[in-house]
Parts: structure tokens; sequence; C-alpha cells
């Protein structure tokens, strides 16, 4: 982005913030938790699906106020776009496929025009304008965050601590191994990359481990432009390694502070600091699936993400020059992969989950709600007769194109003991979304729901 473009933007954001007509929204969840969909869901929502019937508890829509929403065509050309366009073919194929993962951020901005409800904007108005900016990143490159809170020294002792866990052990021996055998005194290109590529393939082994969140550092997961740059030269040496006044210790240091300075902060700069509100997604069902390890995990890596995050309410002057993030929507993604009765006890388990960063102070200025979500419906929910009763049940496809029909299980309301891992197993199978036609709005649970949580009280 040319300096014109970047301050000509800035120009327009700032007047529509002066107006309170400009909103910046935050997706935030982990690889995995559905944020590609969600988003995809959302735009599509937005200029789509203004039928009462579909969207029933979006005020703006119930009320016929809605006028529509638009995509803006004229995007600053240097900015990755999202690719709604291309997500929405996925769906469309038969049999329809989710959308890639995010490999890279980008970004998508919105027009929504409404009627104003009453007041002095509805007399004077016949219609106003929303600018809706939505951020897509890869889950992977979040877990970077609670890295400007280390050094690397401490670094390395969370990362062997986070690798003796029983369920990354095994996996975490043979590159323990590797670095036993390492000379320390050696801080050369080809020693430092060859370490580099075979700690990214524990990177990737942990990355396809259920249950494996904490994988740091995302970069080398997930690279997006900096694929070959010398600071992605990083792994965790073992503590005492680290500890040690060493070529390699010290280069490698130097390595991780260039990474936090140069790629950490301005992606935290970039993305998160400028947020309104923020829709935090977690996929607890597969986590129940994965054991009690990684529910621990899970619960870790949200806590130490959620302390990067400025919550409370903004005064207009503070929404100009120095915004914080007033509404807050903790989402359990994928609920549809449960029976209907069992979401209550889903939005249970996610409090539970976010106990701790509920709990901070931070929060308690800040609005906000729990609920289950499907942003795009992958079943449909309904009755089989089960010895003259009727059991609940979901009917989808798996990703192995098996129909099913089938009671998923029970959810629980609180997080289960490690004891009751041992003694029961969750199966939440993975489903393909459902076929679904260009004409017809998106299948989902309770995106009106989140539309009006999110957007209600600025389209009034």
């Amino acid at each position: 982005m040319s300096l014109y473009q970047k301050i000509r933007q800035q120009g327009r954001e700032f007047s529509q913030r002066t107006l309170d007509r400009h909103l910046r929204l935050g997706v935030t969840g982990l690889s995995g938790s559905g944020k590609t969909a969600f988003i995809t869901s959302l735009v599509h929502q937005l200029t789509h699906g203004d039928q009462p019937a579909h969207l029933p508890f979006f005020a703006v829509v119930r009320e016929k106020r809605y006028l529509g929403g638009q995509v803006n065509q004229q995007q600053v050309l240097s900015v990755p776009r999202f690719p709604i366009e291309q997500n929405l073919q996925y769906l469309q194929q038969k049999p329809p496929t989710w959308p890639p993962s995010t490999r890279g951020w980008s970004q998508l901005s919105l027009t929504l025009r409404y009627k104003p409800a009453a007041g002095l904007r509805a007399k004077l108005q016949s219609r106003s304008e929303l600018a809706l900016n939505i951020v897509d990143y890869p889950g992977e490159w979040l877990l970077d965050l609670p890295l400007l809170n280390m050094d690397y020294q401490q670094w390395c002792e969370f990362s062997w601590r986070l690798f003796r866990q029983p369920h990354r052990q095994a996996i975490a021996k043979d590159f323990e191994q590797h670095l036993l055998t390492l000379n320390q005194q050696d801080g050369t290109e080809l020693s430092l990359q060859n370490t580099t590529d075979n700690y990214k393939v524990l990177l990737q082994q942990f990355h396809d481990t259920p249950g494996a969140y904490l994988n740091q550092p995302g970069r080398l997961l997930v690279p997006g432009e900096l694929a070959g740059a010398p600071m992605l030269q990083l792994f965790p040496l073992l503590p005492e390694q680290a500890s040690a006044n060493t070529v390699l210790a010290k280069k490698l240091a130097q390595h991780y502070k260039s990474y936090c300075k140069n790629v950490i902060e301005p992606f935290y700069q970039q993305h998160f600091v400028s947020l309104d509100r923020q829709i935090i997604l977690v996929d607890c069902l597969t986590v129940l699936n994965s054991g009690y390890a990684a529910i621990q995990e899970l619960q870790q890596a949200l806590q130490l993400i959620l302390k990067s995050f400025h919550y409370g309410p903004s005064s207009l002057l503070a929404r100009l020059f120095k915004p914080k993030i007033s509404k807050v929507l903790f989402a359990a993604s994928k609920s549809d992969h449960a029976t209907p009765e069992q979401h209550k006890a889903l939005s249970l388990l996610l409090q539970q989950l976010l106990y701790q960063p509920l709990k901070l102070s931070h929060y308690q200025a800040a609005v906000t709600e729990v609920m289950a979500i499907a942003a795009i419906r992958a079943s449909t929910s309904g009755y089989v007769q089960v010895e003259g009763l009727a059991q609940p049940c979901i009917r989808g496809k798996t990703l192995q194109q098996k129909n099913v029909t089938y009671f998923p299980g029970e959810v629980p309301a609180t997080i289960p003991s490690a004891d009751f891992f041992t003694q029961h197993k969750f199966e939440f199978l993975a489903l393909e979304p459902i076929q679904w036609a260009e004409h017809q709005p998106l299948p989902h649970v309770r995106m009106d729901h989140v539309l009006q949580f999110m957007l209600g009280d600025k389209l009034e």
C-alpha cells in the first residue's frame, strides 16, 4: 500500500469513526475453529440473508429496516482480499466441501444500509450506512501473541514443559535427541537451517495431533510472505542449553527478539489494536474427542491469547485515538454436530473453559455473551423412534461421503475429570456442509443472534 493510499484510507476510517459509522470486527480462533466458514457466512448473511424468516432475531431485518449490504469493490489493490466468492464456490460443489484454511492475512470491507428506527436520525435521514471491516488471518499466527511477554529463555522453558505433556512427549523425543547432539558453538547458517527444518517437522506433527494447540512460532507452519526469512530460523533449545552462554543460544535469542519485534508486534498493531468488537470461536466438541490433556492445553492457549487484547467501553474520543473492544462474543462453533437440546450444555462448557478470562476485571467492563452456533450448517436435526420413545438425532454426511443418522452423545456442561476420560470416549463426527444452492441464504444455527449482538445497536 502506498503512503498516499494509506493516508487516504486512514482519513476515511477516521471520519467514519467520528460519526460512529465505522466498526472493525475481529474474528479470533485457533486453527480448526471455523474462522473461514464463519466469515464466509457472516458476509453472506449480511449481503443475501435479508428475509425475516431466515434471520428472525436480527432486529433490523425482522423490522424490515434493512436495505442490504454490499462488499466494497474499491479495496486497496495491495491489500489481500478475503476470498468470499471462491469460498462460496466450494460450498456449491457436488459434493460440497469446506473452504480451505487461511494461509495468509486478508480483509473485507462492507457497507450496510438501513432505515434508522427512531429519533433524530430517523427524522433527518431516509437511510443510514455503517462501514464494517472484517480481518482474517491464520489461527497459527494468533498463537505467537503470548511470545511478546516472554524472552527466549522463558519461551524455551515454556515449550519444553509443554512438550513433556502426555499427548506430546513421544512425538518430541526425536527432536530432543537431535538437540542433545548439536554443537552449541555452531551458529552457522547451515546448522541453524538444518535444526529449524527438524523443528518444523515436529511442529507439523504436533499440528496434526488432536489436542496439541500451542505450536510456536506460528510462522514456521504458515510463513506467508516470510518464507525463507532468516529470522524464521528459530527453535527452542533445551532450557539448560538456552541458559548457557553459547554461540547458538545467543544467535537464537537474537532471532527470537527480531521475530517478536518485526513480525509479532506489527501483526498485533495492524490487526488487533484498533478492534471495536470481537468474536472468539472455540471448537469444544473436537477437543472433547481428544481427551483431558487436550482440554487443558486449549484452556491454556485461550487464556494466553486473550491476555493480549484490551477490553472495556470506549467513549467517542477513545474510539478515535485508542479504541477498546466493547463487545465480546464467545461462540462454541460447529454446534450442529450435537443435537439441539445439548446446545445449552455446550455453552456452559465453553464458559468453564474460559472461566479465568471471564473472571478477569478487564472483561467486566466489556459486554460479553456466550452462545453455541454453527455458521454454516452441516446437519439437520430431528427424532427417531427407539423402543417406542422419541430419540433426538442429527442427519448428515461424513467427510468420507457416508450418510449418517445418529445421536452423537451428551455434551458435558462442565469440564470432565481426567478419570472420566479413561472410562468414556466422545465421538463427535466431522461432517461436510449441507448441499447449498446459490440463490438461497446459507443455512445456519443462531447467526441471527450473532448479528444482533454484534451489530444490532449500530443499526438502530
